[in-house]
């Protein structure tokens, strides 16, 4: 098994360490959250040697996944566009009035999820037009 050594791992690599000793340190002044650091250091640690050993060339993203990509995009931002105007009407008409935070939320986790599902459609086998 070979390990990359390019600029791209060595940059996560220090990331994470600069993560664990920012950790550290918060973890002496007495805050808990340093345990939260640690953890997201050896995260990305494990990530960046996941991502060493495989080859250069696995990374690079061929023209029809990158139209699959930038079709769902859109398709994502038209639904998301007819979603906004869908609770703009259900507040108007006084039908359900949320707060702001929980559309804000609503509207996060519905436009992850339905990129994710066209890209999903997308990406089966088939032509995109």
């Amino acid at each position: 098994m070979k390990i990359r050594t390019d600029e791209d791992v060595r940059n996560r690599l220090m990331m994470s360490m600069g993560l664990m000793a920012l950790g550290s340190a918060i973890l002496m002044l007495g805050f808990d959250i340093g345990y939260g650091w640690i953890l997201a250091g050896l995260i990305l640690t494990l990530g960046a040697l996941y991502n060493a050993a495989k080859p250069k060339e696995d990374f690079i993203e061929d023209e029809r996944s990158a139209r699959n990509k930038e079709k769902a995009g859109y398709h994502a931002f038209n639904t998301m566009l007819i979603l906004i105007i869908t609770l703009n009407l259900l507040y108007f008409y006084k039908i359900w009035m949320p707060l702001p935070s929980q559309i804000y939320t609503l509207l996060f986790l519905v436009g992850i999820y339905v990129w994710l599902a066209f890209q999903w459609m997308y990406n089966k086998k088939g032509d995109v037009e």
